[in-house]
């Protein structure tokens, strides 16, 4: 009788304890501090690829996406009061703009008027001229004119530059902003300059470069080494020069960087930063809500771009 009392005593306890794992397991407010933070994770994002500009702002204000990828220049994000997400990981280096150039044309002339078209440009400056043509509407050669006159770069007579050359650029405004001024400096300074904009992303336009289609493009540094290898860490503008030694084809070479910095951005309306409780980007990991994201249609093969956020912030596209 001993021994059976016994045995049920043990099976009850038994049966206790596992009631009470089974508990812990069900109950979310049970929590195992050792345990990663699964339970967090977002829902997919589902990525819809638009070109960048007009048509991605246009999605975003008619809540056809919630949020898309901009840089963080763009004057229409202070414009209409969206929200840039801290980069609280620290994805995104800050992007330089500096022309990319062929060796083959960088004489001392050209550098020379590329550099100060450089030097002058400041990331407020940037923001301002962007806001100029795509909120204002107007024209990129009027902006990049004024910009030019302003900083004094059109002022003596012209260089002694000879010869041709083919500025192109990328298809959103900044990029065009910056090549027309590009070309104005060039062919104040005497060269006889074809401007190519609207081109494409990166990987038509190092091509081009390459085949001596176009001469010079403005670039981003940061994003400009991540292109020529994915696990480029962020880097000074210094260090960026001296790697970019390293990393560019043979042929062609970057100049000066610009003290205006851009980079990508991930934006929403304040509506919806409101809605979800969005000020960073890792606040993203909290949405259950399946969100849509615009952004260019390179963006899951950019180390920068969807690569990034999921390798660093462990976001999920379904792409």
């Amino acid at each position: 009788m001993r021994t059976r009392r016994s045995i049920l005593v043990l099976v009850a306890a038994l049966a206790l304890l596992a009631g009470a794992c089974s508990d812990s397991d069900n109950d979310p407010s049970v929590a195992d501090d050792d345990a990663p933070n699964t339970d967090r994770a977002s829902s997919t994002i589902e990525f819809v690829p638009l070109e960048p500009g007009a048509v991605t702002f246009t999605a975003l204000e008619n809540g056809d996406v919630d949020m898309a990828l901009l840089f963080s220049t763009q004057g229409i994000i202070a414009e209409k009061g969206w929200v840039v997400l801290e980069d609280d990981m620290t994805l995104q280096g800050s992007d330089n703009l500096i022309p990319l150039i062929r060796s083959e044309i960088a004489d001392g002339t050209v550098e020379s008027v590329l550099n100060a078209v450089s030097a002058a440009l400041t990331t407020e400056a940037l923001t301002e001229l962007n806001r100029r043509v795509d909120s204002d509407r107007e024209d990129t050669e009027v902006v990049a004119r004024d910009f030019l006159t302003e900083n004094y770069l059109l002022e003596g007579e012209a260089a002694s530059g000879a010869g041709s050359i083919t500025v192109g650029s990328a298809n959103f405004s900044e990029a065009e902003i910056v090549a027309q001024m590009y070309r104005l400096a060039l062919q104040h300074a005497g060269y006889d300059v074809t401007l190519r904009a609207q081109l494409g992303s990166r990987e038509i336009l190092i091509p081009a470069l390459e085949a001596g289609e176009i001469d010079v493009e403005p670039e981003y540094l940061q994003s400009l080494l991540a292109y020529f290898d994915g696990e480029t860490p962020a880097v000074t503008p210094e260090e960026g020069v001296t790697l970019a030694g390293d990393l560019l084809p043979a042929g062609l070479q970057v100049l000066e960087p610009s003290p205006a910095q851009d980079q990508n951005a991930l934006v929403v309306t304040a509506e919806t930063a409101e809605r979800y409780g969005l000020s960073k980007v890792s606040d993203l990991l909290a949405v259950e809500d399946q969100l849509k994201m615009a952004g260019p249609p390179e963006c899951p093969e950019r180390p920068l771009c969807i690569p990034g956020y999921e390798a660093v912030y462990g976001l999920q596209f379904d792409v």
